[in-house]
């Protein structure tokens, strides 16, 4: 996405509507008076002599053409440019229009506004045209239709200048050379490029884009070309550049508000019109003029529900291309224009295949060295680990134990017996019992803000190198590791089926995150050191008041052995089997979110930026049918994820906090939400392929704004 838009508020003078009489200007004859070239002679100051020359100059055959150039040339360039400038320009022009097969498709005053004129915005003015006629004149010379030979165009030319898309660009305003000179370009130095390619060879071409989109969700830039008499629209080096008239943008044009300076779309125009296009880079610049199109891109009656098809083809087909570049040498896909296309259900599955099948890849070249030897690094820290798989393997794959170890505040020696020990301390009938060593050797050694991490990456591993079902994860400890459990378990539910906390204590941590998953306590009944069979027997009650209040949430068995101490004699193994029964529900209908000191950026459907993931917070949502309810918020942005699991995500969905309405409209499949959601976990089943933010309204606002 460029920036070559802001979201800074312009001047309504920029508005206008797509009228008839534009329309008929389009086909008229161009003609231009001697007091037009005398005030912008007057204009050239000490450059007029340059001017004249061109005009004087200039083959008769082509001196309409020059006369129109100077009539409306922007005064920066009357005071700047050579005769032998314009002189090349004008002729590489003429030459093309004359040469192509659409000549008599394209009227003059086309030609004049949209294939003769040397520049699109502001960009540098380079001396392009006969080397772009030479270099791109082959590529389109079977072409019939300005049409056909601006898609060949769009699929040949970066190739060949070896130019591609990347937020990493010099800036966003580059001309063609700038371009092709970094090798990187935003769409706004794409459009500028593929147009300027199109006018080489004779298609009539203009730059269009948005400021910003109407929900919020950043700006675009883009082409048109003239074909068939009317003005057709394609993104240059996107997917859909095959064709004309598909785009991944279409969504997002299509609420584009054509009365409303910031979220109306533009085309530009070399003669005046009246009003400027909004190049908030050069805010006080009026000499790039604008025509409002918005009207093209809204919807029509006939437009058919749901992904264009096309599009979605083409996305799928951009991605497997991507797949195929080395992998320090790809750009970020979720960057990529083709990565906000819409995608249809069949492709987003596909889409998640290939993504996923890249990612166990990956995995299994990058880390195969740790899973070895049995040691997971995070920062300064390492965690040694050892696991024995028992049983058989279940179709979907094996379950997973991580079994934390007692000890905690003591010498290096004691807790590693303590490993020692909790490496052999149950045996589960089926799956992979892990046994990790704390990282530290202190008190609070299974919940510093490192073990979260490491368990993220020990979890990923094992899903590639153990075929583990990543919906069978169980977590489970004692004594220290039991502090662990308690504190770990809500943080980490959202990768959890189930946990078992044995003799320990949870310190400051609480139970509302756990409404989605299994959890049982086992404790001594003489177990009082640290008042932990009293704080067992008040987590009961807690879960028991919570069950009751949410009846379809908090699962849980507590069991308080009233003879035993600290240690129990192995009966708490009746944890395992237990745990056993359950599944993790990645999307349930009610989420309880409740962040402790160690706060994470994602937990379940939600997900947060840096700025809201907020410490000792709590947030619920839940969802029914197309509608999900934000009931309790502490935060002002918030990300929802969604797939077809839950919802339809072809059809509008509704986001509302109380009676406010926070969003309502389809949220788009992306290969950017997949990408992304994959990224962040590893976990395929953890994928989610669409996501919408939402943002709260400030206090004197009436609307709340919703990125996609």
């Amino acid at each position: 996405m460029s920036h070559s838009f802001s979201c800074r508020c312009l001047s309504l003078a920029i508005i206008l509507t797509l009228t008839p009489s534009l329309l008929t200007d389009a086909t008229a004859t161009e003609t231009v008076s001697e007091k037009q070239l005398t005030a912008s002679l007057l204009k050239a100051g000490k450059n007029r002599t340059e001017i004249q020359k061109a005009l004087d100059q200039a083959p008769t055959d082509q001196k309409p053409g020059m006369r129109f150039l100077v009539a409306y040339m922007p005064e920066r360039d009357l005071k700047s440019l050579t005769a032998t400038f314009l002189l090349d320009q004008t002729r590489y022009a003429y030459k093309a229009w004359r040469a192509a097969a659409w000549t008599e498709q394209v009227p003059e005053a086309v030609f004049f506004n949209d294939v003769l004129p040397y520049a699109s915005i502001n960009e540098r003015r380079d001396n392009w045209r006969a080397d772009f006629y030479k270099r791109f004149a082959p590529v389109v010379e079977k072409a019939k239709t300005p049409g056909e030979a601006a898609t060949l165009l769009n699929r040949t030319i970066f190739g060949k200048v070896k130019v591609r898309y990347s937020t990493g660009r010099p800036k966003a305003d580059q001309s063609p050379y700038e371009s092709i000179e970094s090798g990187l370009a935003s769409c706004t130095g794409l459009s500028v490029l593929l147009i300027d390619a199109c006018r080489a060879v004779g298609v009539p071409a203009r730059f269009v884009g948005t400021p910003l989109w109407a929900d919020g969700s950043g700006n675009h830039s883009w082409i048109e070309v003239y074909h068939k008499g009317d003005w057709h629209f394609t993104g240059a080096a996107e997917p859909t550049g095959n064709q004309l008239d598909r785009a991944w943008f279409l969504g997002r044009a299509s609420k584009a508000l054509a009365d409303h300076p910031r979220h109306a779309i533009f085309a530009t125009s070399y003669k005046p019109t009246g009003h400027s296009f909004p190049m908030v880079w050069l805010p006080k610049a009026t000499f790039v003029h604008a025509v409002n199109v918005t009207s093209r891109y809204l919807p029509r009656k006939s437009s058919p529900a749901g992904p264009d098809p096309a599009v979605s083809a083409t996305a799928l087909k951009s991605l497997t291309t991507w797949l195929k570049q080395v992998r320090d040498k790809r750009p970020p896909l979720h960057k990529q224009d083709f990565a906000k296309a819409a995608l249809t259900k069949p492709d987003s599955a596909k889409a998640k295949n290939l993504l996923w099948a890249d990612h166990v890849k990956m995995i299994r070249a990058d880390r195969a060295a740790e899973m070895k030897a049995r040691v997971l690094t995070h920062g300064n820290h390492k965690m040694p680990f050892h696991y024995t798989i028992y049983g058989k393997k279940p179709k979907n794959g094996r379950s997973l134990y991580i079994s934390l170890h007692g000890g905690g505040g003591t010498t290096k020696a004691v807790n590693d017996g303590q490993w020692n020990n909790q490496k052999r301390l149950y045996k589960p009938a089926e799956g992979v019992y892990l046994a990790p060593r704390a990282p530290t050797n202190t008190w609070n050694l299974w919940h510093q803000g490192h073990i979260d991490p490491l368990f993220d990456r020990l979890i990923e591993n094992l899903i590639v190198f153990e075929d583990v079902d990543p919906d069978r994860v169980y977590l489970m400890g004692y004594s220290a590791g039991g502090d662990g459990v308690y504190q770990v378990a809500p943080r980490m539910a959202d990768r959890l089926a189930a946990a078992a906390m044995m003799a320990g204590h949870p310190n400051d941590s609480t139970p509302h995150s756990l409404r989605n998953i299994g959890f049982t306590i086992h404790m001594g009944g003489k177990d009082s050191a640290y008042n932990r069979n009293k704080v067992a027997a008040s987590w009961g009650q807690q879960l028991d008041a919570l069950r009751k209040a949410d009846p379809k949430g908090y699962p849980h068995l507590v069991k308080i052995y009233p003879n035993k101490g600290h240690w129990m004699d192995r009966l708490d193994a009746a944890a395992v089997p237990w745990m056993a029964k359950f599944r993790r529900n990645l999307h349930p209908e009610r989420i309880v979110w409740r962040q402790d000191d160690v706060t994470h950026s994602r937990f379940y459907w939600l997900a947060v930026d840096a700025k809201n993931r907020k410490g000792r917070s709590t947030l619920i949502a839940s969802r029914k049918g197309q509608t999900i309810q934000i009931e309790t918020s502490p935060v002002k942005r918030l990300t929802i994820r969604l797939d077809d699991s839950m919802l339809d995500l072809d059809k509008p969905i509704r986001i509302q906090s109380g009676k406010l309405k926070l969003h309502e409209a389809v949220v788009p499949r992306t290969l950017a939400a997949l990408s992304t959601t994959l990224q962040e976990r590893g976990d395929p089943n953890g994928v989610f392929t669409a996501e919408v933010s939402i943002e709260w309204p400030e206090p004197d606002s009436k609307k709340a704004t919703a990125k996609k």
